[in-house]
């Protein structure tokens, strides 16, 4: 009977290797071929398949990656990549390794944006006011990509944010989709076309604000 147990318990240790090896592999590939090849694409959708287990695995090796010839560029936009597909799949997985300080901030908002699920955009509205602008960044752009309504509020609230990428972000989403349009956004915008430093410095951003003050009120609106 010992035996037994002993031999039940060498497959399992076995199999838990080989499954380890597995992931070590695939994360190899990823890192070799990139999100921009099939290969690479095949492989990430492989990990993905492996679940939580293969979520820590990577989490655990991200910081020391197998070398590879992928341009630091590619490399950044591979492992992002990653974690998108992670949190199409395994949203609260990824939510819970944040929460524990094994995701770093931006990479956790940035894959969010892929995810679905109300505690998904919880996390997104509390992202909007990180001290990180680009932390707050990403959490723009995911709830915008996500086309949440419950988020347009906070949005227009982060036309006063500090950080003119924030503030340019949702811009150009006011511009291009009326849902953002509301009244309630027109002494932000005032204040951005106003601005003698948004002038001087973002007159892009000056140019927009206008442009969508006169999509609110009407052309004799200035």
């Amino acid at each position: 009977m010992l035996l037994g147990v002993y031999l039940r318990g060498s497959r399992l240790v076995a199999k838990s290797d080989s499954k380890e090896s597995e992931i070590r592999k695939l994360i190899k590939t990823i890192c070799d071929e990139g999100c921009y090849s099939k290969l690479g694409r095949n492989a990430i959708s492989e990990l993905v398949g492996g679940g939580e287990e293969a979520l820590d695995a990577f989490l655990k090796m991200q910081h020391k990656l197998p070398k590879t010839d992928l341009h630091p560029r590619d490399l950044a936009d591979t492992i992002s990549d990653v974690f998108c597909e992670f949190a199409r799949k395994y949203s609260d997985a990824l939510i819970d390794r944040f929460a524990t300080g094994d995701i770093e901030e931006f990479q956790t908002f940035w894959a969010l944006g892929y995810a679905e699920g109300q505690r998904s955009i919880d996390i997104l509205l509390a992202g909007l006011k990180s001290k990180a602008q680009y932390s707050r960044w990403a959490a723009a752009e995911s709830l915008i990509r996500r086309k949440s309504k419950q988020a347009i509020p906070a949005l227009i609230e982060r036309l006063n944010d500090r950080s003119s990428i924030v503030k340019t972000t949702i811009l150009q989403a006011m511009k291009s989709n009326k849902r953002y349009r509301l009244p309630e956004a027109l002494p932000a915008l005032r204040r951005i076309s106003s601005s003698k430093s948004n002038q001087k410095h973002s007159p892009g951003s000056v140019k927009t604000a206008e442009e969508l003050v006169k999509l609110i009120c009407g052309e004799d609106s200035f």
